[in-house]
């Protein structure tokens, strides 16, 4: 029977390259991925499929799927993170398994589609595509739940405003209710509205006339060129009000006047904003004006920042190890347990574009396959220890001294919770002899 089923799913493509097999539950009872053209064990039997691609869940799972509704789910394209960080972008085909008319597990056979995630090259061209939902990656129950918001609001024509800290992401869920739109064929027009001169901006935003000031020539403006798709304006308020009411007057008629013209030019586009503060807060201290407001934000999302998140924090980080693997040609295998508790306690105040840097930083400078705590950025010891400015600690120490303070107290914790040296330095994935350095270092011994 078994045999049967892998020589249908083996039929399906000129070559295959993963076979997985389940049993009615979702549980791994046969996986393999092709190597030299022989098919070698995945090494996750008996894990749960959810499991080994933790950003899956039932609703997006075609193994969940065809197990609950008994139907083959063909040619689907999915793109993934498994348990291990690695990003994966295979071609889906998903089988069940009947016996006597009941189901009794799944075959699944996938063809990679992003060989090329280990290309420098290739990679380098995926990330000029925007972004889509399945580039979000998260475990978090409410970053899930804000997808699922998206899905439902890319149908929609409502405009948006989207709110969070400063690398939360805003622009990637920005640019993912585009992509899944029916406005996803149109273009997709990005302006930070704090980089340029308000002068600027508005000839920038509705375009000039030639001859509508000295120099100006005919050109559309970003309303204009974003026709029948997105206009995404970030930091809107940074925006000068006078202009904010400009902008209001576009979203009321549909239609925008180019600088030095007299004719309307009617416009069918989509507006999304974005801001690094609470909106609210923004209108009580003049920064937006409260009529744009009610007309930007229709439908709001509130971003979480990762210091909210901390189930994200490993999988983001083994995900940019493996994003700088392929592009730096390293073979880095992830952090060290201090560096590990570092970024659980760490707050995090530029959020996932920080992690990414700080990762990418990292890679620069690690002389091992394991990032430990001398690769990490000093800012990082530096925020962390003046999180709190009135400590007595920062007024007497120096930055060596409270790395120093930080490292010590993670070998206290790790000695307590250890039978003896050797798991102790099992669990600070370092050898013995350095355990033993250390804690002669610090004096710990006598402690």
């Amino acid at each position: 029977m078994l045999n049967h089923y892998l020589q249908q799913a083996l039929a399906l493509y000129e070559k295959t390259d993963a076979i997985l097999i389940t049993d009615k539950n979702g549980f791994i009872e046969y996986s393999a991925m092709v190597d030299n053209n022989n098919f070698q064990n995945a090494q996750v039997t008996g894990k749960h499929i959810l499991e080994v691609y933790p950003t899956l869940t039932e609703q997006t799972s075609t193994v969940m799927r065809v197990l609950k509704s008994g139907n083959p789910i063909l040619d689907e394209e999915q793109k993934l993170i498994n348990n291990k960080g690695k990003f994966i972008h295979i071609l889906n085909s998903t089988f069940p398994i009947k016996v006597n008319h009941q189901i009794i597990g799944i075959i699944n056979a996938a063809v990679f589609l992003d060989k090329a995630s280990q290309n420098v090259q290739q990679n380098k061209v995926r990330v000029k595509r925007l972004y889509n939902l399945d580039d979000i990656i998260t475990i978090n129950e409410k970053l899930i739940q804000i997808k699922d918001k998206v899905k439902r609001i890319a149908a929609t024509h409502s405009n948006i405003l989207i709110s969070g800290e400063t690398g939360t992401g805003k622009e990637v869920f920005a640019q993912s209710i585009h992509s899944h739109s029916e406005r996803a064929k149109g273009p997709f027009i990005s302006q930070n509205c704090a980089a340029i001169p308000s002068t600027l901006l508005e000839s920038l935003l509705f375009g000039t006339a030639k001859g509508s000031y000295t120099g100006a020539e005919n050109r559309k403006g970003l309303f204009e060129t974003a026709n029948h798709g997105t206009l995404f304006l970030d930091e809107i308020n940074s925006m000068d009000i006078t202009l904010q009411s400009k902008i209001l007057k576009v979203l009321e008629e549909k239609k925008v006047r180019k600088l030095g013209e007299n004719r309307d030019i009617p416009i069918d586009v989509r507006i999304i904003t974005a801001m690094n503060e609470n909106p609210i807060e923004a209108i009580r201290t003049n920064k937006l004006r409260e009529d744009l407001f009610y007309r930007i934000c229709v439908v709001q999302i509130n971003l979480p920042p990762l210091r909210e998140r901390k189930d994200d924090i490993m999988l983001l980080t083994n995900y940019y190890i493996q994003k700088y693997n392929a592009e730096m040609g390293k073979g880095i295998t992830g952090i060290s347990d201090l560096v590990k508790d570092l970024f659980h306690q760490y707050h995090w105040p530029g959020n996932v574009r920080e992690l990414k840097n700080i990762i990418e930083s990292s890679f620069n400078v690690a002389s091992s396959n394991l990032i430990t705590m001398q690769d990490i950025p000093e800012f990082v010891f530096h925020r962390k220890f003046t999180e709190n400015p009135l400590s007595p600690m920062i007024q007497t120490c120096s930055l060596p001294e409270l790395v120093a303070n930080y490292e010590k107290n993670i070998l206290k914790t790790v000695i307590k919770e250890s039978k003896n040296l050797v798991e102790a330095a099992k669990k600070l994935n370092i050898s013995r002899q350095s355990l033993q350095y250390k804690l002669t270092k610090y004096n710990l011994f006598n402690e």
